[in-house]
Order: structure tokens, then sequence, then C-alpha cells
């Protein structure tokens, strides 16, 4: 399973929409005002999602590899094409035998970028790097770990998360 939910506009739809009924549940008196701000909020995420859509669209069959299983509801919900992880969870590195051919399976699935997270930046993606071919190393935050806490932030994630994939995939090409 993904924990990582809040990486789909849909999940965040969903989310907006429990907490506006929470909210509302707990407060009546000002479920008008609960209402409007998910509305509000509903269509700032409609906003953004079309814009990452439109970014991601020239790259969506550029294979890459990631670091960290933590993407599967972005790359499912923008139709990107990861072949794959480093790793399930950054705590448990691959062993040799794994990291061989996970090598084996970037240069055979035509991977143009590998992604690192700035909280792991394991010197496996060096070793995956090594070799012929021309692969790009960018990175990846799903936590937003550089990011002003703020209204924005989820925003700001997923405009970084776009960023990074766009602007690797489309130097490789």
């Amino acid at each position: 399973l993904d924990p990582h939910v809040w990486l789909s506009p849909d999940n965040a739809r969903a989310i907006v929409a429990g907490i506006a009924r929470a909210l509302i549940k707990a407060d009546p008196a000002h479920a008008e005002r609960y209402s409007a701000n998910a509305s509000a909020m509903t269509a700032r995420i409609a906003t953004l999602d079309e814009a990452l859509r439109r970014q991601l669209q020239p790259v969506q069959k550029a294979p890459y590899l990631v670091f960290h299983d933590a993407y599967h509801y972005f790359e499912r919900h923008y139709g990107l094409t990861p072949i794959g992880a480093v790793t399930l969870t950054p705590e448990r590195p691959p062993g040799a035998w794994n990291l061989s051919e996970l090598r084996r399976h970037v240069r055979s699935s035509g991977a143009r970028c590998i992604f690192t997270e700035p909280q792991f930046r394991p010197n496996i993606v060096a070793a995956l790097k090594d070799g012929p071919g021309n692969i790009l190393e960018g990175v990846l935050d799903p936590l937003g770990a550089g990011l002003t806490p703020g209204p924005g932030l989820w925003f700001d994630l997923m405009h970084g998360l776009a960023d990074s994939l766009s602007n690797c995939l489309s130097d490789s090409l």
C-alpha cells in the first residue's frame, strides 16, 4: 500500500470534502463558510490539476526510476511511465544482487532519469548511473521537506514534483 495519498488531486478533493463534512457536523452554525471554503479549494485543485496535466503530457511515455516507491497516486493520475523503485522503503537499501538486476533493468528499459529524494541521497544512484547511456538525475520530494509551511504548501509540493519530472525527462529527450 502506498501511504502517500496526498499526491493525487482526486484524493485531495476527497480529503477537502471529508474535512468540510466533519466541520459542518461539528459546527453547523458555520456550515455555509465551510462549504464555500471547500468549493474554493476544490476549484483551486482543479486549476492546478489541469496545469500539471498539460505540463506532464509531453513526458508521459518517458521511462524513469524513483528512489523509493512513493509516487503511485501521482504517476497513475498523470499517466506517467515509472519503471520501478530502487527500494520499497528508504531505510532498507537493496543488496548487491538486487542492485545488479536493477542496473540491468534501468538499461533495458531505456530509463532517462533516476530520481533521488532530498532526505535520501544514496550512493546507489551513482552506481546505477555508471556505464553507457545518458541517464540524468533528478530530485523528487514527496514530503515537501524544503517548502515553507502554509496554505500553499500542497500546491507548491505538487508543482515541485511536476517541475522535477518534466525538467529531467524533457532534458533527456
